[in-house]
């Protein structure tokens, strides 16, 4: 299911549910994630397991109190930088999933996904990767539809537009990025070749700090305005 050889990762889970608890551990037996402490809720699972600088996962609940939730991340991450955490839902909303990564969430998982999904899913994220469904793409695609676009040719007219460190035309292919575009269309879009919007793809995932489009298309989605001016606050 998992890496059979790789070291033991001390584990942390929040989880209210004592059966979806119950059945969390069972699945984490057969890993390399050892439960060091669960419980209902963080405050439970310190006093089991007081957390230190060593890298560690923490898998928790976000059903509700899904704020609070982010919050302690949040705070967990800005203490713990080794720290990983896995926040597990029971339905994707693009508000709370940005909120989420906004906080440093490293996964994002609904709870109906498979075993063998959820246990991949927790490799990657202790590889440093960041994990989110590809249902998540979709509401991405929704919530661009729902904007109302600027046409490029009045951005190109409009500096003040551009996310600081951002050119105008890199602002625009980002927003195109978060449309889920490829190269292609929007090297047809505006007239480029798709040499020329690897490049720019490629410095505006240097510039936010990406490590890859859809990462970008997530940043952009709470950071491009959704009228074409200012930055969304």
């Amino acid at each position: 299911m998992t890496r059979v050889d790789a070291p033991p990762v001390p584990t942390l889970l929040v989880e209210p549910n004592t059966l979806l608890r119950e059945g969390l551990k069972r699945i984490l037996s057969e890993t390399p994630y050892s439960l060091c402490a669960s419980g209902a809720n963080l405050d439970e699972v310190w006093r089991t397991w007081p957390p230190n600088a060593d890298p560690f996962l923490l898998i928790i609940d976000a059903v509700s109190d899904h704020e609070a939730k982010c919050e302690q991340i949040a705070r967990i991450k800005s203490e713990l930088p080794n720290a990983r955490a896995v926040m597990l839902v029971d339905q994707y909303d693009l508000k709370r999933l940005l909120a989420a990564f906004k906080a440093g969430a490293d996964a994002y998982l609904i709870k109906t996904v498979s075993c063998e999904v959820l246990v991949k899913s927790l490799d990657l994220v202790m590889l440093g990767e960041t994990v989110f469904p590809s249902a998540v793409l979709g509401l991405l695609r929704e919530h661009g539809d729902e904007e109302d676009e600027a046409s490029f040719e009045h951005t190109e007219e409009d500096p003040e537009s551009a996310p600081r460190g951002l050119s105008v035309r890199e602002t625009v292919i980002l927003r195109c990025l978060m449309e889920g575009d490829s190269n292609k269309l929007i090297a047809r879009k505006f007239d480029i070749t798709e040499a020329t919007v690897k490049v720019h793809v490629k410095a505006i995932l240097r510039k936010i700090r990406a490590k890859n489009r859809t990462q970008a298309a997530i940043w952009a989605a709470s950071h491009l305005p959704s009228n074409g001016r200012g930055m969304a606050r």
